[in-house]
């Protein structure tokens, strides 16, 4: 590979993935993360104090680019009240990033925004939202633009639907705010009729400003790009300019499944994570718990340093592989077992020296016995229980959720046991739909006064079927307890019959609890699925059909159309034709499990010509390129070779390429999610969860990066 002389390889972060938690400048996706019982960011990685650590580290890998953002909600703390220590922070990050001798990139607005705009002016649908982003813009180029040389108005406008557009098959909305509760698919596309202009003016408008400081400035966005075959994406684009909002939003889909599934059993109770949601709808987490290892009282060691060159049990059930990968020490050997309760017996007869997984089912509440046993390490993971049903029966899960909710104020507030907690702040009624709901206070849910055909099947049953993991609490080994599941499944029962013991219990092995809820039918919900997700106007490539001047001009107004200086975009994922089957990869990676995200490096390369096409004239830049350790079995390493192969072939073809970052510096925290393997796009590894001192350890892509970046000629 040779790329031609001023070609910038550089890398990147992002400031909510990076910073550190503020209490006194939270965002709105700090108040998100809390409301929806999502991980929080904390630390992150400190780099808002070891910022020339991480930069230096980009330095020396030979980058000549630099990306970072800033803290809207840090900078501007109230509305119209500016920080001048802040920028003067951010400044001292731009110069530090000059002096390596790289070029900075900086991004405006990368899905954070403060609070105070979405309090008291409708955040990004606010009317007011184009100006108050301009004014925002103008001071941070009155503070730092003449260190900035390329600027990133909005980081993935694309994906900031989500946060007004929830399909059927999800549980919640995936990125705040929300909409309220009752929304039907008017109110998704009026809120994305304000979001989409609003978008548009505001990019425009900072443009004008910034520009109007410093004239030389060249202004751009990154919208992300899915690799979808050039005929499909055709499809897509051309629906996005010639239909009607509604249609492109979810017309057909936001109603609800297409069939209403009927398993063996109406709900699976049972560790089930919430990792676990793609193929079912799920309920409101009902409690919280964390990976942990189980030892004899009678063990000598300390730590989970303590392990290596030892037997440990591991259960081969759910998302316990890929955690023990990551948790385990290297030079400890494993014994598979198929449930807890051939674990633990076997930790007792002394045949494994310890054994992992769940701390809540490591030892259950009420389990007899436990005197001999203590915990080695807890809390090496936060994850949550959720209550899973087939496709179809919305209504029920509402019910389930009250449920929840009730379960939270009666038994859990009461529950002392190791490794285990509520799933939220108790004193609340049911997880907010929306950020408006914690704002202002709670909007009235219509929905529940309805009774849905699902729940009317199991009144008119008289019972309702709750399947349990034969190795969940009370279901075999003898307690003094019969259960927190069970006992949540006589919640549920009381929910709907006013009757605790309408409940009829099917247990379940561990390792098939879910295909209980598997039916015939299903394939008719993955086909409206497919449909809903290629029909979707966030799967258009609206931003830079509406700059080119292709999108009607409610969606885009004149003033933004050719409102930009160069082409940007961030690709990771894509399925060519003979895959597209295949496509609920890509729902997994939405939803942050992304070691099964489809690998596409071809869809980088069609990407690139088309907004060529486009943009003749303009200079394009991979913003974002990056994986996990590895996606659907392609390692990290090869996923940066092939990918950089497809940048090389599209220069060699004439496509005006000028850049590529790399995605990103370090590990950080990714939107909400648990930190593993699944979420860990860093060349440099930071523990974040059990390190304190978070180190950076670089990877294998450091040396490839790195040899990658000596090709570019001199």
């Amino acid at each position: 590979m040779a790329f031609p002389k001023g070609f910038l390889f550089g890398t990147a972060n992002a400031d909510h993935q990076v910073e550190a938690h503020d209490p006194a400048r939270e965002d709105v996706w700090d108040l998100w993360e809390r409301c929806q019982g999502l991980t929080p960011r904390g630390r992150a990685t400190d780099f808002g104090n070891r910022y020339e650590e991480d930069i230096a580290a980009a330095a020396g890998l030979g980058c000549k680019l630099f990306r970072f953002s800033i803290a809207w909600a840090r900078v501007e703390t109230a509305e119209g009240c500016f920080d001048a220590n802040s920028l003067a922070h951010y400044r001292k990050v731009a110069e530090c990033v000059r002096s390596h001798g790289m070029k900075v990139m900086l991004t405006l607005h990368h899905f954070v925004w403060p609070i105070w705009l979405e309090r008291d002016h409708g955040g990004l649908i606010g009317e007011k939202f184009p100006d108050f982003f301009a004014r925002y813009a103008d001071e941070v180029a009155a503070a730092l633009g003449d260190l900035v040389d390329y600027w990133i108005t909005f980081n993935e406008p694309s994906q900031l639907t989500f946060g007004y557009i929830k399909p059927w098959w999800q549980s919640r909305y995936y990125m705040p705010p929300g909409l309220p509760r009752g929304s039907d698919v008017d109110a998704e596309a009026e809120a994305v009729g304000k979001l989409i202009p609003g978008l548009f003016l505001a990019n425009a408008r900072a443009r004008a400003v910034i520009q109007g400081r410093r004239p030389e400035a060249k202004v751009g966005v990154n919208p992300m790009v899915t690799g979808f075959p050039t005929w499909l994406q055709m499809l897509m684009d051309w629906g996005a300019c010639h239909r009607g909002m509604t249609e492109a939003l979810f017309k057909f889909t936001t109603s609800g499944a297409l069939v209403s599934e009927k398993g063996d059993v109406d709900l699976v109770i049972g560790g089930v994570t919430d990792g676990d949601q793609t193929r079912f709808e799920i309920s409101d987490p009902y409690l919280r718990t964390g990976k942990a290892v189980l030892v004899a009282a009678s063990y000598e060691g300390e730590g989970i340093g303590s392990l290596g060159g030892r037997k440990v049990g591991v259960i081969a059930v759910g998302n316990q592989p890929v955690s023990w990968d990551r948790d385990l020490p290297r030079g400890c050997g494993k014994k598979i077992f198929s449930d807890y309760d051939k674990g633990r017996d076997a930790l007792r007869a002394g045949t494994v020296d310890a054994l992992y997984g769940d701390a809540f089912f490591l030892i259950p509440h009420g389990l007899q016995n436990t005197d001999g046993l203590r915990f080695l390490v807890t809390g090496l993971s936060d994850e949550a229980y959720v209550v899973v049903a087939p496709h179809g029966h919305e209504q029920l899960l509402g019910r389930v959720n009250r449920a929840v909710a009730a379960f939270q104020l009666e038994v859990m507030a009461v529950v002392e046991s190791p490794g285990i907690s509520p799933a939220g702040p108790v004193a609340k009624a049911r997880r907010p739909v929306s950020l408006r709901e914690v704002l202002v206070g709670k909007d009235d849910d219509f929905h529940d006064l309805l009774e849905s055909r699902d729940v009317r099947q199991v009144r008119r049953r008289g019972k309702i079927r709750v399947g349990i993991r034969t190795d969940a609490p009370g279901m075999s080994q003898p307690g003094t307890h019969q259960g927190l599941e069970i006992l949540l499944a006589r919640r549920i029962a009381f929910e709907l019959f006013h009757d605790e013991n309408r409940l009829e219990i099917v247990p379940l092995e561990p390792s098939h609890r879910l295909k209980v809820l598997e039916t015939k039918v299903g394939w008719l919900n993955w086909a409206w699925r497919f449909w809903g997700t290629t029909t979707m106007i966030a799967n258009a490539n609206w931003w830079y059909l509406g700059t080119s001047g292709r999108l009607p001009v409610e969606l885009c107004p004149e003033e933004a159309v050719g409102a930009q200086d160069f082409v940007g975009l961030d690709y990771y994922w894509g399925l060519p034709t003979w895959k597209l089957g295949c496509y609920r990869m890509l729902e997994e990676a939405a939803h942050g499990r992304f070691l099964h995200a489809p690998v596409w490096p071809q869809g980088l390369y069609h990407a690139l010509r088309r907004f060529h096409r486009w943009f003749p004239e303009q200079e394009l830049f991979i913003v974002e390129n990056g994986s996990v350790p590895s996606a659907n079995g392609i390692s990290r390493t090869e996923y940066l070779r092939t990918h950089v192969a497809q940048v090389e072939r599209a220069i060699t073809d004439g496509v005006p390429v000028k850049g590529y970052n790399f995605w990103s510096i370090t590990s950080n925290r990714e939107w909400g999610h648990a930190f593993d393997p699944n979420t860990d796009f860093g060349l440099y590894f930071v523990d974040l969860d059990k390190d304190p001192e978070l180190k950076r350890v670089p990877t294998d892509e450091v040396e490839v990066y790195r040899e990658i970046i000596q090709t570019v000629e001199q």
